[in-house]
């Protein structure tokens, strides 16, 4: 099986293993995203690192993600992943023009910051991240 470079670096990156046995990657996803393990992350936080895995993922640097680049090299028996990436690519596609330009990704890091961060402390704890990624 071949994987886009730029997902296996984000999945990777991510601590996230592809063995059918592994737990939900999201707790694995929210570590990535807590960097500094204090135990939450800001928006700042957030749009740093998806702007460097915009960047990764879009192989063909045309400056905008297609569903393909999102979910390219996923393997079929991951689907929850498939699932994750396929919605907040729906999520993140704001004009329905069916790619993500670096607009609308920073534009879903407000967006998910302001829906998760629910006691509005201006960060983003485990529980709160793993209710809105669970919706």
């Amino acid at each position: 099986m071949r994987f886009s470079p730029g997902l296996l670096a984000l999945l990777l990156s991510a601590g996230i293993a592809f063995a059918q046995n592994t737990p939900d990657f999201r707790g694995a996803y929210f570590n990535r995203l807590d960097q500094r393990k204090t135990g939450g992350f800001t928006l700042a936080d957030l749009q740093r690192i998806s702007a460097k895995e915009f960047k990764r993922i879009d192989d063909n640097k045309d400056g905008g993600l297609s569903l393909e680049e999102y979910t390219f090299g996923i393997p079929s028996e991951r689907q929850d992943a498939i699932d994750f990436f396929t919605a907040r690519f729906q999520r993140s596609d704001y004009n329905g023009d069916g790619k993500v330009d670096f607009t609308e990704d920073q534009a879903y890091c407000v967006d998910l910051v302001t829906e998760a961060d629910t006691n509005k402390d201006g960060i983003v704890s485990r529980d709160e991240f793993m209710a809105e990624v669970s919706k």
